[in-house]
Formats: structure tokens, C-alpha cells, sequence
């Protein structure tokens, strides 16, 4: 890559690899399809569609549909190719060179990657040595690095860890840095503290519809804040991003959300006997409020799984990450994984 920046040389490909065959639990994809409400109502939208016009570059119609479902204002929305656009979007509308961000370790990979690119420096706060938030280290690390950017993922990709409203809370309230706050996965958990995200004014909220609402194919995220907040990010966001079908599509998801919420549940639940049957079985298993389990395995663990066409995520140091399947999936993966538990 000779044309790679210097600063740059270190930095490797965000991969996933992708898969069409088999039990996929790698991605952290829904097992189920979209409601077929949801998609009949979206193929009848189709007939009076203009492929020849560029789609909405406000996205009002989904912005107004996020603001409905939250009870915010539409000022307060914004969309783009998935919520990771919106974040690397913040990264560069914020940092200056050498600006620190501060985030939870282990956590997402892509974080370092925005601070990389916004020349920033990207500070580790690690977890327990259980793998659950250490509140206590953030605020520490808050003092004494005095960030202009922190960057918290709840629940926690990959481990599945979830910070409590009460510690979210003294984290924005104890810094005037900008805290952006990943909500991929809070469908899946017991509590949701999206409200907070209109409630401070150094706060920002990402949400995605790739993850409970089924809708990855599609990559269109979003965020909730205050109205200057928003401002900056659209005035830094590329024009028309997200396309008109994925703008159609994500609007009848989330005005039809309670459709979704039996398979939320059924994933929910899936995830909670998955998680007591391995770590009966001797596995190191970490708790999850998201929709995989992060744990130890094996590499022959992991080769057998292959064997048998089944697909998950592995990480350095023999973790792995386990997405929820559907029932009949997860009783296959078990079938090969418990024949290496402890007796």
C-alpha cells in the first residue's frame, strides 16, 4: 500500500468474513427476517417509487418516524449508512490532531480506526478482570487525561457487558468532553436509556437497524441529541448517504416495532439458556445483555464448528464471539460444543 499515509502503516482491514451457506453466528445478525407486514408494506411503497431521483438528503420521513418512536423532536434526529458512518462522521467533526478519546477495552475496533483517522489519541480505560465496566476507572482516567472525546458501547461489543444508567450518568455529567454513546444492541437488554441523549448537551446517542430490527442488508443508522449536536454532524455528513429504498424500509421498521418485539424476546431468551447451559458445562462464559456471548473456547472447538458448517467469531487469545441463533441453531452448535465440555 505505498500510498498508505506513514501515520497510518499500522492500521489492518476490518473484516468479517462473509458467509451464505451453513449456521451463520458471526455478524451479530438477526436470525429472523423482517415482520412480513413490514416488507409487504414496503414492496406496495415500491409502485410509486422515482429510482430516478436522488433520495432524500434530511432522510424527514425517517427522521420524523425515529422522533415519533423516542418522543423527541425531528431536529433532535439524524441518519446515515449504518451508525458507524455517524460516528466516524462525530470523530472528524470533533477531534483536532492529538485530541485524546478515551474508551472501554475491549470494545469495538472500529473506535480506534475513527480516532486514527481524525489524527487523535485513542486511550484504552480497561474493564474488570471479569470483563463487567469499571465506572471507577473511567472517571479516573477523566481526570487525568482530560479528554475532548469518550466513546462507551452498551451492551459492550464483543464481551456483552452493560453499563448501568446511574454510571452513564457520571460519566457525561463529570467532563465537558462529548460522550457518544453506542446503543447497537440495547434492544436486547433489560433497560433503555436512549432518553438521556436529549437530556445533556455533551451526549450523543447511536442506535442502528441492523441488529433487532433485522435489517443489516439495508445499512442505515442513526443518532439522537441535542439540536447543535445534530447540526455538527450533518454540516460534516456526505449528501444524500442513505439511499431512498433503505429510507423507505427503515421507516416501516420502526413504525411497526412492536412486531418485532416476540422475536426480540425469543433471542433474549435463547441467549440466557445458552449461557447457563455453557457455563454448566465448565466454560468461561461472560454474562451478555446484547445478542451473542462472549467466551473461551479452543481452536478444535472452533475447527469442529467449521467442520460442521457452523460459523462464529473468533478473537486473539482463544475468546470467541457467539451470535444468538434461531432455536434450531443453537441446539446444533451445542450439539458439537458440549461433546468438549467438562464431565
Amino acid at each position: 500500500m505505498k500510498y498508505l499515509k506513514t501515520s497510518f502503516n499500522k492500521m489492518e482491514p476490518y473484516f468479517s468474513k462473509n458467509i451464505d451457506e451453513g449456521i451463520i453466528l458471526n455478524a451479530n445478525e438477526s436470525p429472523f427476517n423482517p415482520p412480513i407486514e413490514v416488507i409487504n408494506s414496503f414492496k406496495e411503497s415500491l409502485e410509486q417509487f422515482a429510482f430516478n431521483r436522488y433520495p432524500d438528503m434530511q432522510c424527514e420521513m425517517l427522521c420524523e418516524a425515529i422522533a415519533k418512536h423516542f418522543n423527541v423532536l425531528k431536529e433532535q434526529v439524524t441518519c446515515g449508512v449504518g451508525s458507524d458512518e455517524l460516528l466516524e462522521v462525530t470523530f472528524r467533526a470533533a477531534l483536532e490532531v492529538n485530541d485524546k478519546v478515551l474508551s472501554f477495552s475491549p470494545s469495538f475496533s472500529m473506535y480506534r480506526v475513527f480516532a486514527d483517522l481524525a489524527l487523535a489519541k485513542f486511550i484504552e480505560v480497561k474493564f474488570n478482570d471479569d470483563l463487567t465496566f469499571c465506572c471507577d476507572n473511567m472517571l479516573k482516567a477523566i481526570k487525568k487525561e482530560n479528554p475532548k472525546l469518550i466513546m462507551i458501547c452498551s451492551p459492550n461489543n464483543p464481551t456483552g457487558a452493560f453499563l448501568s444508567e446511574q454510571d452513564i450518568i457520571k460519566i457525561v455529567e463529570c467532563s465537558n468532553a462529548l460522550v457518544l454513546l453506542d446503543l447497537a444492541y440495547i434492544d436486547f437488554a433489560d433497560e433503555d436509556y436512549t432518553y438521556l441523549a436529549t437530556q445533556y448537551d455533551n451526549l450523543i446517542v447511536y442506535r442502528t437497524f441492523s441488529k433487532a430490527l433485522a435489517l443489516p442488508s439495508i445499512r442505515v443508522g442513526y443518532a439522537i441529541s441535542k439540536k447543535t449536536n445534530i447540526d455538527m454532524i450533518n454540516a460534516v455528513k456526505a449528501p444524500y448517504s442513505v439511499t431512498g429504498l433503505s429510507l423507505i424500509l427503515a421507516t416501516k421498521a420502526i413504525e411497526n416495532y412492536n412486531l418485532y418485539e416476540n422475536n426480540i424476546n425469543i433471542i433474549k431468551n435463547e441467549r440466557d439458556k445458552l449461557y447457563t447451559i455453557l457455563k454448566e458445562g465448565g466454560f468461561l462464559v461472560y454474562p451478555s445483555k446484547a445478542n451473542f456471548l462472549y467466551l473461551k473456547l479452543n481452536d478444535q472447538i472452533y475447527n469442529d464448528l467449521v467442520e460442521n458448517k457452523i460459523y462464529i467469531r473468533k478473537f486473539k487469545n482463544d475468546f470467541y464471539r457467539i451470535t444468538i441463533g434461531s432455536v434450531i441453531e443453537n441446539i446444533e452448535l451445542l450439539k458439537v460444543v458440549m461433546k468438549y465440555a467438562k464431565k
